[in-house]
């Protein structure tokens, strides 16, 4: 796997890319990093070409200013990636936030995409964003938070311990890529999630797409995922008994998914 940057838009974007063939692209989700693809390379990238990268405002990426944020300049940050990278109708997997900016990419721009997964996407804006709706709280809140999780969780996170209890090697990667991001960049992109509404434009979509919800999400409602299925004329969905981030809950079950609706 090989890490790099690349400017886009203006702005310095980190990304990694791993294996060859037909190319897929994944798009992380709010507080996310490329990371959280990292379970399903090895096998994916068999077989595929993988392009993992960190939006503005989360991973390594720059973070710009605050009026920045968006999902149209989200999805246009993604577009202009892919074409400075020669990617010719790659194969799109979004997770959350960035579901629903690969929908909003596949409703307004088919033709640059072979094939659609969004997972766990939020469709019309309904997640638990809402309180980042008070701007001068929520700045504060995520400041402090910022401020205290490296200094009291992290001295935990990386006790040699910890790899031996199950499931905290995720854990520990979300609290690192919550971390990497600043109160500006967490609440902006969230505000332009919940002001966000890409239901409109799901009869747009014309690429073979699939949806994966879980059912047990407590962040982003499933009926989001059943209402982007439901939009998509001839869409796949698939439910999957797991919460938010099922590359984490169910990681043998996804990759099964993806490879099965890909090739």
């Amino acid at each position: 796997m090989e890490h790099r940057t690349l400017l886009v838009n203006g702005l310095r974007l980190h990304y990694t890319v791993a294996g060859a063939g037909p190319d897929i692209v994944f798009v992380h989700g709010w507080a996310s990093s490329r990371r959280m693809w990292t379970s399903l390379l090895p096998d994916l990238s068999r077989r595929y070409r993988c392009w993992t990268l960190d939006l503005p405002g989360f991973g390594d990426s720059e973070k710009p200013a605050q009026g920045w944020y968006s999902i149209p300049n989200f999805t246009a940050t993604l577009l202009e990636f892919m074409r400075q990278l020669g990617l010719e109708r790659p194969r799109l997997v979004g997770h959350s936030m960035g579901g629903m900016i690969a929908l909003n990419l596949a409703a307004r721009h088919p033709e640059t995409i072979a094939r659609l997964v969004a997972i766990n996407p939020v469709v019309t804006g309904r997640a638990s964003l809402k309180p980042l709706a008070r701007p001068d709280y929520s700045r504060r809140v995520l400041s402090w938070v910022l401020r205290l999780s490296p200094a009291l969780l992290q001295p935990l996170l990386i006790h040699p311990l910890g790899h031996r209890v199950s499931g905290l090697t995720y854990f520990r990667r979300r609290n690192e890529d919550f971390v990497k991001a600043t109160p500006d960049s967490l609440l902006s992109a969230g505000r332009a999630i919940v002001d966000y509404d890409v239901a409109p434009l799901l009869e747009r979509v014309s690429v073979p797409a699939l949806v994966i919800v879980g059912t047990l999400d407590p962040t982003v409602p499933p009926a989001e995922g059943r209402l982007a299925a439901a939009r998509i004329s001839g869409s796949r969905l698939h439910l999957m008994r797991a919460g938010h981030l099922l590359t984490d809950d169910r990681p043998v079950e996804t990759l099964r998914v993806l490879q099965e609706f890909l090739a």
